[in-house]
């Protein structure tokens, strides 16, 4: 059966790209905006207000809104809550004209600007050339003298994909890669303001087009979540990161550190260990003094996990204490949306399987076991695309009813 399953490309990222607002800026685990259409076209019903416990770019938001659905989401990403906040707003009427006033007085006056300090991104020069980074400290210097709280917002969507479009990075792989390229004399001022001004356009272009609906999207953990929203949602349509250890913020970085969000590598340590998926640096090392908390996980989980830690690698054990905590912190999570969904109502989970050293994880299995164990019904999984990275791997679509 998996043999037939194919990439199915169009329900990643990269259909999002030329979709409006959902195209604003890329990031590779985002799920596509015609995965949320199918959940809420197969739901049966017609949502009164969803959750989405792991807003990430907030595609999940963005859908609802212009299909007239409130919603609220969580994030424990500052920057995407940000992100997500700014994609489904309500425009004023004169932000546009308001927004290419202040792109052309930028660009007219970014030869004289006085640059910013640089970000502390380790190893900057691999990222940025000499004369891009100067050009964007000097671009930022001046978006960040406007006033206007929306027209400021615009103006930072728009840097950050300066801040890409004039780097060396690439995102192909698990690992962000560079070009290798020399320093180069070439970049000018021109061509920067040119990048500048056409995605000012671009940006203006997406925002003629209001959402219907109300999406309130929110800073904080998800693997608890508040109180007050018990019994306030009759639908989840949400994708946690995977359990494959890639760090929750690797592509963010660059976007992170220049718009500060963040200011030491530290702190991107804290935010991979808060995060359910992400073990990267600190966070790795915090794996060694974990202690499970639930007492939800399946037993052959176990099994698994012991054959993970038995595998010939210096990281084995680690490896395997990492797949029990993301199942235990999925958990948590899930007995916690369990008193937030109304009595018959439903819960939508976009998630991908794992491998560690030849081991697969059946993510699939091992949520629809989790789910049955806090109370929900009918627990299913449907294979909706295989994935790039490995012939093993493919992404699922789970769900149960309360």
């Amino acid at each position: 059966m998996m043999a037939s399953i194919k990439r199915n490309s169009h329900l990643t990222f990269k259909h999002n790209k030329s979709l409006g607002r959902h195209g604003w800026l890329r990031l590779t685990p985002a799920y596509s905006v015609k995965m949320v259409e199918r959940i809420i076209s197969e739901l049966g019903y017609f949502p009164e207000c969803v959750l989405d416990s792991f807003s990430g770019t907030g595609t999940t938001e963005l859908v609802c809104a212009n299909k007239n659905i409130p919603s609220v989401a969580y994030d424990i990403n500052p920057f995407l809550v940000w992100l997500a906040n700014m994609k489904c707003a309500i425009y004023e009427p004169n932000v546009i004209k308001q927004l290419f006033e202040s792109a052309e007085r930028i660009s007219e006056a970014v030869s004289d600007i006085c640059p910013c300090d640089y970000p502390p991104v380790y190893n900057i020069g691999r990222w940025w050339h000499s004369r891009q980074l100067n050009y964007l400290a000097r671009i930022k210097a001046a978006v960040w003298e406007e006033k206007n709280n929306q027209v400021s917002g615009l103006l930072k969507i728009i840097f950050c994909r300066l801040v890409i479009a004039l780097s060396n990075a690439t995102f192909n792989h698990i690992s962000t890669s560079f070009n290798g390229s020399e320093d180069s004399c070439d970049f000018t001022d021109e061509e920067g303001n040119s990048m500048f001004l056409l995605f000012c356009q671009m940006i203006a272009d997406t925002i003629t087009e209001q959402p219907i609906a109300s999406a309130l999207i929110e800073n904080r953990d998800s693997i608890y979540l508040p109180d007050e929203i018990i019994g306030q949602f009759d639908t989840v349509i949400t994708s946690p990161p995977y359990p494959n250890r890639i760090s929750y913020i690797r592509e963010l970085r660059p976007y992170m550190y220049w718009l500060d969000f963040l200011h030491t590598p530290d702190e991107a340590g804290i935010l991979d260990w808060k995060t359910i998926g992400g073990t990267w640096g600190k966070a790795t090392s915090n794996l060694s003094a974990w202690k499970m908390k639930t007492d939800l996980l399946p037993d052959y989980l176990f099994r698994i996990a012991e054959r993970i830690s038995s595998a010939e690698n210096k990281s084995a054990g680690l490896m395997s204490k990492y797949v029990l905590k993301y199942f235990d912190d999925i958990a948590m999570h899930m007995r916690s949306t369990y008193a937030a969904i109304r009595d018959g109502g439903t819960v939508h989970y976009i998630a991908g399987n794992s491998s560690f050293y030849g081991n697969v994880v059946p993510t699939e299995k091992i949520y629809k076991n989790i789910l049955s164990s806090v109370g929900f019904q009918d627990a299913k999984s449907v294979t909706v695309r295989k994935r790039n990275c490995n012939k093993a791997l493919y992404e699922y679509w789970i769900s149960a009813r309360k």
